[in-house]
């Protein structure tokens, strides 16, 4: 049985289901409810109880008898809060783990160490939101629509010189800007959003404890479809002579995940709080797009015309959270948490920078990139 009472309390909503019972059901659960784990102890506290069940008597006997399956499911929901719907509205502030690799951009051509670096592009706390809403539509089946969008994640970093800076070999030989410069510059930015559907069957069990004081724990088992979209760019730019004259390298990428998901969602409440968490996965194929602007150099010309390539693969998307909830109200939710994003087979934009100046320099794909997110989440939800 999933909902109990407390030896020194009796929970009222159960007295209330109980008196519609059929004998035969309402004997053996009243005396496991009373006396959990077989227990025969008398109540702490008689006259109280006594009380208690005197006052819902009228109650009690009203409505019509109830079979032994449906006594159980209205005893199992008895101390649950009672709602159809529910909304999330999240605020997430995630950290990029930069798996880039760490390939060299820019060195000083009289000492040969490297100045800019891939892994020196590290992006900034990245600011989203993530939005749910779902609803209950039969007593043990369900359906929710998520959205999670994490924007302004962009990365740069810089270096000065007295005309000894150059782009990585052999490119930074055969554009003139990109050799003897006084300055550089490389930034990347990007961009993710996630858009899901899924399925859920869900279970919830009782406890009342001493006067019904309410524990309710909830399992969901869902299935559904998943799409992200990682949209990234990469430029470098570095100048030289005065007055300045700048060439820049900048790539464009994107990628798109769409497949299968499953996962589970626990969910444990007492009175005003609750504890929720969730772990998903899925296995997607992939399509990933890079795309390169030309490549010209005030002296040298055109060195690389724009170039574009495309892949398909398949890829990998898990997360998992953990979030507090304080209620407010009987609707409304106050919600802290942790997450953790984990998406492979991402066409990442700096993986994409060719510095060779062979024929078909700049038409290959790497989308062997990782995205890796962890970080807060701060919200509210709704119940009703």
């Amino acid at each position: 049985m999933g909902a109990t009472v407390g030896s020194s309390g009796v929970c009222r909503s159960f007295l209330s289901v109980w008196g519609r019972c059929s004998v035969a059901a309402a004997i053996p659960l009243l005396a496991g409810l009373l006396f959990p784990g077989g227990s025969t102890a008398a109540p702490a506290d008689p006259a109280s109880d006594s009380a208690l069940i005197g006052a819902t008597l009228d109650d009690a006997f009203r409505g019509p008898i109830l079979d032994n399956d449906a006594c159980q499911q209205a005893l199992r929901s008895a101390c649950c809060p009672h709602w159809t719907h529910y909304a999330i509205v999240d605020v997430l502030f995630l950290q990029r783990s930069n798996q880039t690799g760490d390939r060299p951009l820019v060195f000083d051509a009289d000492t040969g160490d490297t100045v800019i670096g891939t892994q020196a592009l590290q992006p900034s706390i990245g600011t989203g939101v993530r939005l749910f809403y779902g609803q209950l539509a039969t007593d043990t089946l369900g359906w929710e629509f998520g959205y999670t969008g994490l924007y302004g994640m962009f990365g740069q970093a810089t270096a000065t010189g007295d005309g000894n800076l150059e782009m990585a070999d052999p490119l930074g030989l055969a554009v003139n800007n990109f050799q003897d410069g006084d300055s550089a510059r490389a930034t990347f930015w990007s961009g993710l959003n996630m858009a899901e559907f899924n399925v859920f069957r869900y279970d919830c069990r009782s406890e009342c404890g001493p006067h019904c004081r309410q524990s309710c724990h909830c399992v969901n088992w869902l299935a559904g479809f998943v799409w992200a979209g990682l949209d990234e760019q990469a430029g470098i730019t570095m100048a030289c002579c005065d007055p300045p004259e700048p060439a820049s390298y900048a790539v464009r990428t994107n990628t798109n995940w769409y497949g299968a998901q499953v996962g589970m969602r626990g969910r444990r409440e007492w009175q005003r709080w609750a504890v929720e968490g969730w772990w998903k996965t899925a296995l997607c194929g992939t399509s990933g797009y890079q795309a390169a602007d030309p490549i010209v150099g005030t002296i040298s010309g055109l060195e690389r015309p724009a170039e574009s390539a495309r892949t398909s693969g398949v890829g990998f998307i898990g997360s998992l959270n953990a979030t507090a909830i304080y209620r407010l109200t009987d609707t409304w939710g106050l919600r802290a948490g942790y997450n953790l994003y984990w998406l492979t087979s991402a066409t990442l934009a700096p993986s994409q920078w060719d510095f060779n100046t062979a024929e078909g320099a700049g038409t290959g794909i790497n989308d062997n990139g990782t995205l890796f997110l962890h970080g807060a989440n701060l919200g509210l939800e709704a119940r009703w």
